[in-house]
Order: structure tokens, then sequence, then C-alpha cells
């Protein structure tokens, strides 16, 4: 009897396509483990791939687009009802609620709730934003400035910051931004890697809010309103732990160790449960 060889069929794997320019989301493109079929990860990124090769997508380049626009992310808050502070747009030389085309809805630039948050609308990190105290210092503030580049934020002057790591079913993962204690008083309103310490849910400074669930709940509704699939959101919540609002939600989040250990859980159950969807 002759033998004939047998040819094995080898299952191909393909490496997660991670499209982002921050360094601290580059440990994924060598943790993320390998998949039976192509798939691409945006964080932060809006670059199309015209290969003609079929992947699996996590954050879609629009709902990129919806996030790191303050523009786009506030409006699409708005239609979806998501709880985020009130904010005015600047154009044709008044300031209008929302993106309102109602003549009543104009507010004059003495009637702003002041103070008020200055966003340019492709800031990140607090860059481009200002908190402005007084009418003097917006009028100010407006001479050397396009108006039109920025929305105009009421200040929601709560003590307490929240970032959590949402999918469309849970929050994953969550830290406190705390202030550091030698944080400048001109420099108290905002939080981020500059001035403050992140506290994990498991350290009793975290200081749960007891509304909690509901956070969660509206973090999840921001994140289906900008169409992405994972993200992170900032919240703020009052000394009371009720009273919140959703600030913004961001595709492309700083990554440390624990933040690198659950997107690399977490994307590849995204990425196979829209494939079997």
């Amino acid at each position: 009897m002759i033998k004939t060889k047998t040819k094995l069929k080898v299952k191909r794997s393909f490496r997660v396509n991670i499209r982002s320019r921050h360094s601290t989301h580059d440990p994924l493109r060598t943790t993320l483990s390998r998949l039976p079929f192509r798939s691409i990860v945006r964080l932060g990124s809006t670059t199309e791939l015209n290969d003609g090769k079929r992947r699996v997508e996590c954050n879609s380049v629009q709902a990129v687009r919806n996030s790191s626009n303050k523009l786009l992310m506030k409006t699409k808050f708005k239609e979806n009802g998501v709880i985020t502070p009130d904010w005015w747009v600047y154009s044709q030389g008044q300031f209008r609620k929302f993106n309102s085309t109602d003549a009543s809805a104009v507010t004059p630039i003495g009637s702003l709730p002041l103070p008020i948050v200055a966003k340019h609308i492709y800031g990140s990190r607090n860059s481009g934003n200002t908190l402005i105290k007084t009418l003097e210092e917006l009028k100010s503030y407006m001479v050397n400035k396009n108006p039109s580049n920025y929305i105009y934020e009421r200040y929601f002057g709560a003590v307490r910051e929240y970032r959590l790591h949402i999918n469309e079913d849970e929050c994953f993962y969550t830290c406190r931004k705390m202030l550091k204690e030698d944080t400048p008083e001109d420099h108290r309103w905002y939080r981020n890697d500059s001035n403050c310490v992140w506290i994990k849910e498991d350290n009793a400074l975290f200081n749960k809010p007891s509304s909690w669930n509901d956070i969660v709940e509206e973090s999840i509704k921001a994140l289906k309103a900008v169409g992405l699939d994972v993200g992170a959101v900032d919240v703020k919540v009052k000394g009371n732990g009720v009273d919140f609002k959703i600030l913004e939600i961001n595709s492309a989040p700083s990554f440390g160790d624990i933040t690198l250990e659950k997107y690399s859980e977490v994307i590849p159950k995204i990425l196979k449960s829209k494939l079997y969807a």
C-alpha cells in the first residue's frame, strides 16, 4: 500500500489593527490576542482603509469624529437626552443655546450664566479650555479669538470628577480624578494628568456616589449617542453624590497599566460580538 501525505488545513489568524497615534496605546499591538478574522480598532484615529478587505470594526470613523469634535459631541448628547451642562455657540454675532435657529433662543452676552468654560471645538486634555468668570473677562477673551471655534459651556461647580471606561453593556473600569494638594487655586477648576492623581474604585477616597448606577447608565447613553463601541466618559458629581453632569466622551484616553489590561480584555469581546451580531 502506498501512503499519501495528508495536507493539514491551517486556520489563519490576524493581528488586531490598532489605529492610534497615542504612545500609551502601543502595547495593545502586542498584548491583544490574534483573532481568526480581520479587525480594526480606532482610538482617536479617523483613517479610512480602502484596501477592499473586510474588517470587523470597533469605533467607526464617524463615531471618532463625533467624539473628537466638541460641537458634534454636545449636539449628539442633546439630541439623545444625555445629562450634560447647558452650552452655547457663537454665530453671526450672537450667542445661541444649542444650535437653535429660533430667534428667541438668542442669549445676550450680558445674560450668559457666568462662570462659563470656553472650549475649543478640537481641544483635548483641557488644551483650548478657559474658565471665564466675569463679563469683562468674556469680552476681553473674545477680542483675540475667533469665537465661532468654541462652544461655551455652563460651569458645573462640582467637587468630584470620575472617568468611566464604557462599552455598550457596562463600565469595565473607573477612577476618580482627585486634585493634588499643591494645585494652585487658578488650576483647580479642571482635572487632568497635570494636576490630579487617579484613585481606583477599591480606595476609600474613591467615595462612590450614591447615584452611581444612574451615572453608568447615562455614560452608556453618551457612548451610544456618538456611536462609539468603547470610550472614556468624564463625569462631574456634586458633593451630595446625587447630582451629576456628563462633561464629554473620549475615544482615545491615556492608558496606564490597568487600563491597558482592561482594554486588552474588552476589545476582543467587542470585536467577536460584532462579528456574530
